[in-house]
């Protein structure tokens, strides 16, 4: 492993509280929940009543934005993948006018497709069974929107035609670790000296009939009366299960002599990440936190920080009762009486869980945490549990100097990730 430093050097968002990072961060501290009632064709019969949508507004901007993708692709988490990459291509400075740069490249945690539904009513027979010679012949018929014209790596490959970036190009899908993974693998690259920068972050949407009810058969998506803005309450007694969110949060990582020798405004350092497996239940999380505990420590032993020198943690934070349990017991156990010194929260109550892209937005919060030095609350954080005993900076933003944070992503099968961020210092 090589000894370069890591920094962040630009940011981009497409998520339900808007297309802009400031604007997604002015929310954020304010409190304000992008979590709305669910907009889909009969979603009055839905169990599922609420969700963390990109407005109808935004995505049109987004189309607008990139006409030619929104005509030939169409798919929701790919669209969201190219907005927030060019957002943070952006706002590093960068004007790459698709030249190719084969020292730039593209990591990014992305979810599956998605099934619809009349790509299978539309070729039943008269026996109601599924006709493969007539489907066969018509496949041009497929919805554009459809998994068997988007794989997992559409965004990837698209983001690096549209750019240039014809480095490293890594997807990868590993549930809700995705993103967190994502930055993880691109923070290596970089490190060890194959890339010089990497856009990295993640994306998804699953806002669909077929999504939603996978999580309503799994028992973890939230069903309880409150009202939209409400329903994700991480930590919280009364927590039901988690929203379903979607969009997109993208990085621009880079070598920090080549930042430097450009100019470039730096965030903040990446400063270490580790992962592990739970190896436990498919979809619970080991009630202990050992894995969990594991990749928070393995993170702190990877950047060379002590466990006392972190100030805030952006939690998984899924409003399920089995994860914000288990994360408790894991932080408690990583920090022992230094826990209740830290301030917790979870971007998740605000824009609900963008499954395999949730890190990628928790990793653009925590960055301009460790920059500014402000924390967004946990929001809906009313009845606390008394299992749930941190410090969760419940319902209003906190101004505390944070001089190194971590994200944390755990996600279904045991997925954990955990990554690193600490102010900048400036070159040694």
């Amino acid at each position: 492993m090589g000894n370069r430093k890591v920094v962040i050097t630009g940011l981009g968002l497409a998520t339900a509280l808007g297309l802009e990072v400031e604007e997604n961060w002015n929310k954020a501290l304010s409190g304000v929940s992008g979590v709305s009632a669910l907009k889909l064709p009969g979603a009055e019969k839905s169990s599922v009543q609420a969700a963390g949508q990109v407005s109808t507004r935004d995505w049109l901007q987004i189309c607008r934005e990139f006409p030619c993708e929104a005509e030939t692709e169409g798919e929701r988490r790919t669209l969201f993948a190219l907005w927030a990459s060019k957002r943070a291509l952006t706002d590093a400075g960068l004007d790459l006018n698709g030249e190719e740069h084969f020292g730039f490249g593209v990591s990014i945690g992305s979810g599956l497709g998605i099934n619809r539904l009349e790509d299978i009513y539309n070729w039943m027979n008269a026996e109601r069974k599924f006709d493969l010679s007539r489907f066969a012949s018509e496949l041009g018929r497929i919805n554009r929107e459809s998994i068997m014209r988007n794989n997992a790596s559409s965004a990837a490959s698209l983001i690096s035609e549209k750019f240039g970036l014809n480095g490293i190009n890594t997807t990868v899908t590993t549930a809700c670790a995705s993103a967190t993974q994502a930055l993880g693998a691109a923070f290596r690259t970089i490190k060890r000296g194959d890339a010089d920068l990497i856009v990295a972050g993640g994306a998804d949407s699953m806002i669909n009939p077929v999504g939603l009810v996978f999580f309503v058969l799994l028992g973890s998506a939230a069903l309880a009366k409150f009202e939209p803005e409400c329903l994700c309450r991480p930590f919280d007694r009364k927590r039901s299960g988690l929203v379903m969110g979607e969009g997109a949060g993208m990085a621009v990582l880079e070598d920090e002599s080549h930042a430097l020798d450009r100019g470039a405004r730096i965030y903040a350092e990446v400063a270490g990440y580790a992962s592990t497996m739970d190896a436990w239940r498919l979809t619970a999380p080991n009630p202990e936190g050992e894995e969990a505990q594991a990749s928070m420590s393995r993170a702190l032993e990877d950047s060379n920080i002590e466990p006392g020198q972190i100030d805030y943690i952006n939690a998984h934070g899924t409003s399920t009762k089995l994860n914000d349990l288990a994360e408790t017991i894991a932080i408690k156990k990583v920090f022992g009486e230094g826990a209740d010194k830290l301030a917790i929260s979870s971007t998740k109550s605000l824009i609900g869980h963008l499954l395999a892209g949730s890190g990628g937005p928790e990793f653009v919060f925590t960055a301009l945490s460790v920059a500014r030095d402000q924390i967004h609350p946990t929001i809906n954080l009313s009845n606390p549990d008394p299992k749930c005993d941190l410090d969760y900076v419940p319902n209003v933003m906190r101004r505390k100097v944070v001089r190194a944070a971590l994200s944390n992503s755990f996600g279904f099968g045991g997925q954990n990730a955990t990554i690193v961020i600490r102010k900048y210092s400036g070159a040694k």
